[in-house]
């Protein structure tokens, strides 16, 4: 196998294995820190319906913003088979892809924190580990990438 991408492999899964990390850590942070005794605002239920709203969106437009930040470093791969500027352009696709999910476990613990509400936060921080666990780098998504019929 190339050393370029077992080294973009190490790299990648460092990254998201920070960010699965820190998203847990949201989740101790919840588990022990208790919640206020009344909510800091009286809106927390229009609050849901934005923050889940905010954070639908972002989950729905994940795949296609990924797919087309990648579309033109594939184009690029496709005529000059230059294997670093493809690897590059996927680590940025892949941290954009994983801080927005870590936007929504934040908008989570946000609402948590004004609402108190424990129940919207595991819901908020549940999907975010979930889409992260999804993206999870692979060797064969890396060699995939490397395929110009994908």
């Amino acid at each position: 196998m190339n050393p370029l991408v077992d080294q973009h492999l190490l790299r990648l899964r460092i990254l998201c294995g920070a960010f699965i990390v820190s998203t847990a850590m949201y989740g101790a942070i919840v588990f022990l820190i208790p919640p206020p005794q009344s909510a800091v605002l009286a809106q927390g239920e229009h609050l849901l319906w934005i923050f889940g709203l905010v954070a639908a969106v972002n989950i729905v437009t994940l795949m296609p913003v990924y797919r087309a930040m990648m579309a033109r470093p594939r184009r690029v791969f496709a005529v000059g088979r230059e294997l670093a500027p493809l690897l590059s352009a996927h680590f940025a696709c892949h941290a954009i892809a994983h801080a927005r999910l870590e936007a929504v476990a934040v908008l989570g613990l946000v609402l948590f924190f004004i609402t108190g509400r424990g129940d919207w936060f595991w819901i908020f921080n549940g999907t975010a580990i979930v889409g992260m666990l999804l993206l999870w780098p692979l060797r064969e998504k890396v060699e995939a990438l490397q395929n110009p019929a994908v």
